[in-house]
């Protein structure tokens, strides 16, 4: 692989097993089963980098959790260590349960972390209903399990795994590592998807912040509750030779920007966009927001960070099999 895109969506393949969530959601009827197969073809069917896939061949703007509306300036400056430390203080030695619900271009979705585990589930969408076999749409029953990505206990073991409901199959995903931060363009390119990349955000933010890919850009209101704005800088990438015909674009430019509580300096909200632009077709774009609660580490709310691999589903030998 030799362009940033495809080694991006490799590394985001790997980064599975190591406690990071990257959705392969992707749209409805028809449209929905092309992007997959775009993607699997791209080895994207999992991996952060693969919100950048499934944004390429996006034909629909989706928006979701309420608009950050600007609030009142505060009487403390907060600046970038003053942010820093106290998102480090209000981790610190808590074991917190990460539930994050998505919305956007993709179908309802949600995500949970806790420590290394992680699950990612996508669902078909009232609109959708129900989906056969080959991932289509059949506008027929109620919202569903589409696909799931994330972790798994396979032999009292943690290991990556990649779920397609609709087709009843299963694969296991290689190991690898995560992004340290948004300083790369991996980091950048999952946090401007419908991902939560990383397990541990006060060293993310952190080294995000340092290394001058995002900055604090000041205070909005969001549900009511004012908050911190950390902005991260646009990424812009050259697409790979195969998404770049399907889509006729030549270049992806990705957005994002995350929302943290200035009383427990949680994050609360993470947004992203993604934009296609350069070749003779129209310009594609997609957005996506996830919204991020706290829960106390309860057997229940641990029990969501794993995947659960239903009895009966064919293991295949990878995500392009599916």
């Amino acid at each position: 692989m030799n362009t940033d895109v495809e080694e991006l969506l490799r590394e985001g393949m790997q980064r599975f097993t190591a406690g990071v969530q990257a959705p392969a959601g992707l749209a409805h009827a028809a449209v929905r089963r092309r992007r997959r197969r775009l993607a699997v073809r791209a080895a994207v069917a999992c991996g952060t980098a693969a919100v950048t896939a499934a944004a390429v061949v996006a034909v629909a703007v989706g928006t979701g959790g309420g608009p950050a509306q600007s609030g009142p300036a505060v009487s403390r400056v907060h600046t970038t260590a003053y942010v820093i430390s106290r998102v480090e203080k209000a981790l610190a030695g808590q074991h917190l349960v990460l539930h994050g619900r998505i919305s956007g271009v993709w179908g309802p979705s949600s995500t949970w972390t806790y420590g290394p585990r992680n699950r990612f589930e996508e669902l078909t969408g009232s609109d959708c209903g129900h989906a056969s076999p080959n991932g289509d749409c059949t506008h027929r029953g109620g919202s569903e399990p589409y696909l799931a990505v994330g972790t798994a206990l396979i032999g009292g073991r943690l290991t990556g795994v990649y779920v397609t409901y609709y087709n009843h199959k299963w694969s296991q995903l290689p190991e690898g590592s995560i992004p340290a931060s948004a300083c790369s363009k991996t980091g950048a390119l999952g946090m401007a998807g419908p991902s939560i990349p990383t397990s541990d955000w006060p060293a993310f933010i952190r080294a995000t912040l340092a290394c001058g890919a995002a900055a604090v850009t000041g205070h909005v209101r969001i549900d009511g509750v004012e908050t911190v704005r950390i902005t991260g800088s646009p990424v812009t990438v050259r697409l790979p030779p195969g998404e770049a015909r399907a889509v006729r674009e030549k270049w992806v430019r990705s957005r994002w920007t995350l929302y943290v509580n200035p009383q427990t300096y949680l994050p609360v909200r993470v947004t992203g966009s993604t934009r296609t632009f350069g070749g003779p077709a129209h310009s594609t774009y997609s957005t996506s927001v996830t919204d991020m609660q706290w829960l106390p580490p309860t057997a229940a709310n641990v029990a969501q960070s794993l995947v659960t691999i239903p009895a009966g589903f064919q293991q295949v030998s990878s995500p392009a099999d599916q």
